[in-house]
């Protein structure tokens, strides 16, 4: 079980595109939190997940990444992956949706740049 201090999502909105941003560990035990974040996403507008904050995602979690992923494509709009120095990065590399999900190394700044924190958003 998850501590709800250390699990958080926070949606909002940048350049006329869908943020959400998670922070804790994501797996089969919260995985239906998850996916009625992303759902309520829709497919409208382009995404950026904002994983900076996120310290473990299981293969449910990342199966619901993949899953908005295709809903996205489906409707020709994008999803980006923005993980900072986070754990995620590597997680991103080892199951190559890096290639997928990931963002230049200049956007990746800019967005690090430009997107508030969680703590920032939520307060």
């Amino acid at each position: 079980m998850h501590d709800a201090e250390e699990q958080a999502i926070a949606t909002s909105l940048f350049e006329d595109r869908h943020v959400i941003t998670l922070r804790g560990e994501w797996d089969i035990s919260n995985r239906d939190r998850l996916r009625e974040a992303l759902t309520a996403l829709g497919s409208e507008s382009d995404v950026i997940v904002d994983l900076r904050e996120a310290n473990f995602f299981d293969s449910t979690a990342l199966a619901e990444l993949i899953a908005l992923y295709k809903r996205l494509t489906a409707q020709e709009r994008s999803l980006e992956a923005l993980v900072g120095e986070s754990n995620m990065r590597r997680l991103l590399e080892l199951t190559s949706l890096d290639g997928l999900l990931g963002v230049t190394g200049t956007r990746a700044r800019y967005l690090m740049e430009s997107l508030p924190r969680l703590k920032e958003q939520q307060a």
